[in-house]
C-alpha cells in the first residue's frame, strides 16, 4: 500500500514526508511529492499527465528516490499553467516491475478537482502497487493592468479594472468614519452595498474619492491608491497598489489572491493579534492562523487578527475568515490569501475585502476596527480581583484548603479556577458522581447526582467560596473525548451527537475526528448548529442555575485540521481554521450571560477577528522563565492593538518547576497592573507541590518575601478593583484596549518611547514599567510628554525624558498622569499596603 496525503493536516508549520510540496502549486513552482511504501519497495515512480489550456496533454514518467525508512520522493517539475494529475506506483520487494500504459488513468474514482484518498488500486498479483490519481490545478495568474470608468450608484463607488484576462470590479464603500472597504470582484456588483455615501471626482492624475473621514486618490498611470484624512488631504498616510493579482483555477474551491502596499523607510508596523515577539511587524513574514504552539510560541499565536496598524496612523484589515500570509520583508509588502470561491449559500464570493483606515493617531485605527468588528465587552467587577488556579487542585478538599489558606494568609482572591473537576468522559459531571445515564439528549439536574469521592458536596463548596468572596470558574473544552473503554453516559452523548449532526463533519458527511495531538480522535462540537447549543448547554445549565458557578475557562478550540471539513452553516475547513474558536467561545459567552444575568465570564485561550466581544483571553501556556515573562508582556500589548483589551497571563509561568522567587515577585507586581491578575500551574507527576500560590513559592524557596510581596500587590489589586472596572468600561466605550503602547499613544514621540518595549499605559491614568531583568534595583523609564507623579511617593516629575526609577524587589515603577482626576484616589490606594519590605 502506498501512503500519500497531498495536504497532510494543512498544518502551516509542520508537514509529513508523505505530503506534496507545495500543497497547492502555483505556476512555476517546483513540485515534489512525498509518499511511503510501508511494505518496502525496490523501485517507485510517478506517472504524470499535464492538461494545458487549449486541450494539449503531456504525459511522462518521473522516477522516485528512496529516502530514509519507507519514505520516497519524486520531483514532478514545474508547470506554467493547466491541471496536473499523477499516479504513484511502486514495485514491492518480491514483485516484478511492469510498464503501465495509458490504461492506468482509468482506475480513478475521484471527482473532478479533488484529491482522492490514498490506497492500492486493484491489480494483478505481479502488477505494481498504485495510489491515485491525485490532481491539482496550477491555474493562470490574472493581473490588473489598467483602470476604466467609475460610477457611484447609491453612494458606493465602483471602478472597472482592466486585467490581462478581461475585466474586474473594485467597489469602495465607507462602513465607518475614517475607513474605506475595497471589495474586489470578478463581475460588476448587482446591488450597492450599505454604508455612508462616497463622492468621486476626476483630477489630472486619475480621480479622488471622498468618504466620511477619509480621502482616497487613484492614479491611473501607476495604478496606485493613497489614503489621507480630509483635514490634510495632501498628506498620504497609506499607499497601496491596485495591481491586484489572483490565480484563476478551474475545478477547485479556492483562489489565491495577492495585494500589495507600500511601507515607509523605517516605518514601524504593529498588530496581527497576540504575538510573543518584538512589537514591529515590518521586515518579516507572518502567518495569520489560529494555532496551538505549546510554549515558546514566538510568531505563532492562539489569537491572530489580520489587522495592521502603522505608527503613521493608518491601518489595514483583511476581512476574511481564511488564513492569510503577509510578507513585509520589502517595502512593497504583499498580503496573500487562499480565498474560497463561494459563500455558504452558494453565491459568488468577492476575491478580496480589504479595509483601509486613517486616523488622527494610531489607536484611532483600533477604535475604528472595533466599531466594525464589535465593541469590547467588559467582565463584571469581581473579575478584576486576583485569580488563583492550579491544574493539580483535583478534589474538593484541595480547593477548600487553598481558599482557606488564602483567607488565613490575608492574601485576597476573587476567583478560583478549577480545571481538574470533571470526569473527562462528559466534561459536565463531577468526578466520582453516581447517577443514572440519560439518553436521547435529556439533561441531568443537580438532584440526579449522588456526589461521592473527590467531590462530596460541590454545592456546599461553591456556596462556601461565595460566602468568602471567591467566585468559581470551571474548565471546559469544545470536544467529546474518545475513551478507550465503555462509559454509558459518554457513549450515549457521542451517539446522540453523531445521529443529530451536532459535530463538525468530514467532507463525506461523517463526523470529523480530531487529527491534532490534543484530545486526538475526539468529536468536535459544531456551534454553528442551534441544536448543538440546546444539547451542549442543556447539560451544563445545572452548573450555573443550581450549583451556582460563575464562569467557564473555555480552553482549546485550535484543533480543526483539513481544508474540506464542513460545519452546519455550510462553511468549509479553510474558513473554520480561524473562525471556529469564535463560534465556540461566543456560544459559551452568550449562554453564560443568559444564565447569570450578565454576571458571568468566559476565560479563553484562542480567538480571531472580533474576539473582543467575548472576554476574557489569556496568553496560553508558558514556562516559568524570565524569557517567557518578557514574551508575555509583548503578547498582551500586541493583542491590545488588535482590539483584545481584556487580557491575562499565567504570572511567572505555569509550566515546570516553580519559578524563582524574584521572578515570581516581579511578575506579581506586573500582573497587579494588568487587565486580569491570575496565577496557574500545569498538571505534573512530581511529588512536591508546584502550584503558584505565594505561600508555596515562599516555603519551597525559603524566602518569605515572595508571600509578603504577593500579599502587598493582591491588596492593592483589591483596592483598584472598582477603578479598573471603570477604566475597562471607559476603554471599551472608546473601542480601545486597557493596555496600550506609549509609542502609539504619543505618536509624535514614537521613536523615543518605542525604545522601551515593555512599558505600557494602563487605562487613562497609569504608566507601568515592569522590571523584566533579574538582579536590578533601578529601572530606566521613558516618561511620555507631560507631568507625571510617582505612585509610591506622590512626587511630581517632568515628562518627555529618561528617568531612572527605584525598582527594589517589592517595587514596580508606576506613574500617574499629573492631571488625572483620580490622582488622589490612586495615591491613597498605594499607601499603607501590607507586605512591603522585600
Amino acid at each position: 500500500m502506498i501512503v500519500h496525503d497531498p495536504f497532510g493536516n494543512d498544518d502551516p508549520y509542520k508537514s509529513s514526508p508523505a505530503e506534496r510540496f507545495p500543497r497547492d502549486p502555483a505556476p512555476g513552482d517546483a513540485v515534489q511529492v512525498g509518499f511511503r511504501v510501508p511494505a518496502g519497495a525496490r523501485e517507485a515512480w510517478a506517472e504524470v499527465k499535464h492538461a494545458r489550456p487549449g486541450g494539449q496533454t503531456d504525459t511522462r514518467r518521473a522516477v522516485a528516490t528512496r529516502l530514509a525508512g519507507d519514505a520516497w520522493a519524486v520531483d514532478l517539475g514545474a508547470f506554467a499553467d493547466g491541471a496536473v494529475e499523477y499516479v504513484l506506483r511502486a514495485v514491492a520487494d518480491g514483485q516484478a516491475g511492469s510498464d503501465v500504459g495509458s490504461g492506468a488513468w482509468s482506475s480513478s474514482g475521484s471527482r473532478a478537482g479533488e484529491d482522492p484518498g490514498s490506497g492500492p488500486a486493484s491489480r494483478a498479483a505481479d502488477d505494481p502497487i498504485s495510489a491515485g490519481p491525485y490532481r491539482f490545478d496550477v491555474g493562470s495568474w490574472t493581473t490588473v493592468t489598467g483602470i476604466g470608468e467609475t460610477s457611484a450608484p447609491g453612494g458606493e463607488v465602483r471602478v472597472r479594472l482592466a486585467t490581462d484576462r478581461g475585466s474586474a470590479w473594485l467597489a469602495l464603500t465607507f462602513p465607518t468614519d475614517g475607513a474605506c472597504r475595497l471589495g474586489l470582484t470578478r463581475a460588476q456588483p448587482l446591488h450597492a452595498a450599505h454604508g455612508a455615501a462616497g463622492r468621486v471626482r476626476e483630477d489630472e492624475h486619475g480621480f479622488i474619492i471622498e468618504g466620511p473621514g477619509i480621502v482616497l486618490r487613484v492614479n491611473r498611470a501607476d495604478l496606485t491608491l493613497t489614503a489621507a484624512r480630509p483635514e490634510v488631504p495632501d498628506v498620504a498616510l497609506f499607499s497601496g497598489g491596485l495591481r491586484f493579482s489572483w490565480l484563476e483555477r478551474d475545478g477547485v474551491a479556492s483562489t489565491t489572491v495577492v495585494t500589495n502596499f507600500q511601507t515607509g523607510e523605517g516605518e514601524a508596523i504593529y498588530g496581527l493579534g497576540e504575538r510573543f515577539v518584538d512589537a514591529d511587524r515590518n521586515g518579516q513574514r507572518w502567518d495569520v492562523r489560529v494555532y496551538e504552539e505549546y510554549k515558546e510560541q514566538r510568531k505563532r499565536t492562539y489569537i491572530p487578527i489580520p489587522l495592521l496598524v502603522s505608527e503613521r496612523s493608518y491601518g489595514l484589515w483583511l476581512d476574511a475568515p481564511e488564513p492569510s500570509y503577509l510578507d513585509l520583508t520589502e517595502r512593497a509588502a504583499e498580503w496573500t490569501i487562499d480565498r474560497l470561491n463561494v459563500e455558504p449559500d452558494g453565491s459568488a464570493r468577492s476575491l478580496l475585502d480589504l479595509v483601509v483606515f486613517v486616523a488622527e493617531e494610531p489607536y484611532g485605527v483600533t477604535a475604528a476596527f472595533t466599531r466594525l468588528t464589535g465593541r469590547p465587552a467588559v467582565p463584571p467587577t469581581w473579575a478584576f480581583g486576583p485569580w488563583m488556579s492550579a491544574n493539580t487542585w483535583n478534589s474538593q478538599a484541595l480547593v477548600e484548603e487553598v481558599v482557606a489558606r488564602t483567607l488565613a494568609e490575608d492574601v485576597p482572591a476573587s476567583v478560583v479556577v478549577i480545571e481538574a473537576w470533571s470526569d473527562e468522559a462528559t466534561f459536565y459531571i463531577f468526578n466520582d458522581a453516581e447517577y443514572e445515564p440519560k439518553a436521547n439528549g435529556a439533561a441531568h439536574g443537580l438532584a440526579d447526582f449522588r456526589f461521592t469521592g473527590r467531590w462530596p458536596d460541590p454545592k456546599g463548596m461553591v456556596d462556601w467560596c461565595h460566602e468568602n468572596g471567591v467566585r468559581v470558574v470551571l474548565w471546559q473544552i469544545p470536544v467529546h473525548k474518545r475513551l478507550g473503554e465503555p462509559h454509558a453516559q459518554h457513549d450515549l452523548d457521542g451517539q446522540y451527537m453523531i445521529d443529530n449532526g451536532l459535530a463538525i463533519l468530514d467532507p463525506d458527511g461523517t463526523p470529523y475526528r480530531n487529527k491534532g495531538w490534543w484530545f486526538t480522535d475526539a468529536l468536535v462540537a459544531d456551534f454553528s448548529n442551534p441544536a448543538t447549543h440546546d444539547f451542549w448547554f442543556g447539560r451544563r445549565r445545572y452548573l450555573f442555575e443550581e450549583l451556582g458557578i460563575d464562569g467557564m475557562k473555555t480552553d482549546g478550540g485550535e484543533h480543526l485540521w483539513g481544508r474540506d471539513l464542513r460545519s452546519h452553516d455550510g462553511r468549509r475547513g479553510l474558513e473554520l481554521f480561524n473562525t471556529y474558536v469564535n463560534d465556540y467561545v461566543g456560544a459559551y459567552h452568550s449562554f453564560i450571560q443568559r444564565v447569570t444575568g450578565g454576571d458571568g465570564v468566559t476565560f479563553s485561550r484562542s480567538g480571531y477577528t472580533g474576539a473582543q466581544r467575548f472576554p476574557i483571553h489569556w496568553a496560553g501556556d508558558e514556562d516559568s522563565t524570565w524569557n517567557a515573562y518578557r514574551a508575555s508582556v509583548r503578547a498582551g500589548l500586541a493583542a491590545g492593538v488588535s482590539g483584545i483589551g481584556m487580557w491575562a497571563w499565567d504570572l511567572a509561568g505555569f509550566s515546570g518547576e516553580i519559578p524563582p522567587a524574584d521572578l515570581y515577585m516581579r511578575s506579581a507586581a506586573m500582573a497587579a497592573f494588568c487587565p486580569i491578575m491570575q496565577f496557574h500551574s500545569e498538571p505534573h507527576g512530581a511529588t512536591e507541590r508546584r502550584d503558584r500560590t505565594p505561600w508555596n513559592i515562599a516555603e519551597r524557596h525559603g524566602d518569605p518575601n515572595a508571600l509578603k510581596v504577593y500579599r502587598r500587590y493582591a491588596h492593592l489589586r483589591m483596592r483598584l478593583r472598582d477603578y479598573l472596572h471603570g477604566e475597562a468600561e471607559a476603554a471599551a466605550a472608546a473601542g480601545l484596549p486597557l493596555m496600550r503602547y506609549p509609542a502609539l499613544a504619543y505618536p509624535d514621540r514614537h521613536d523615543f518611547l518605542a525604545a522601551d518595549e515593555y512599558a505600557y499605559l494602563l487605562g487613562r491614568d497609569l504608566l507601568v514599567a515592569p522590571v523584566t531583568e533579574r538582579g536590578v534595583e533601578t529601572r530606566e523609564v521613558r516618561l511620555p510628554p507631560g507631568a507625571w507623579v510617582d505612585l509610591w511617593s506622590g512626587s511630581e516629575l517632568a515628562g518627555d525624558r529618561v528617568f531612572h526609577a527605584p525598582a527594589t524587589l517589592d517595587t514596580i515603577p508606576v506613574f500617574v498622569c499629573a492631571d488625572s482626576e483620580r490622582l488622589a484616589f490612586l495615591l491613597s490606594s498605594a499607601s499603607g499596603l501590607p507586605g512591603s519590605g522585600a
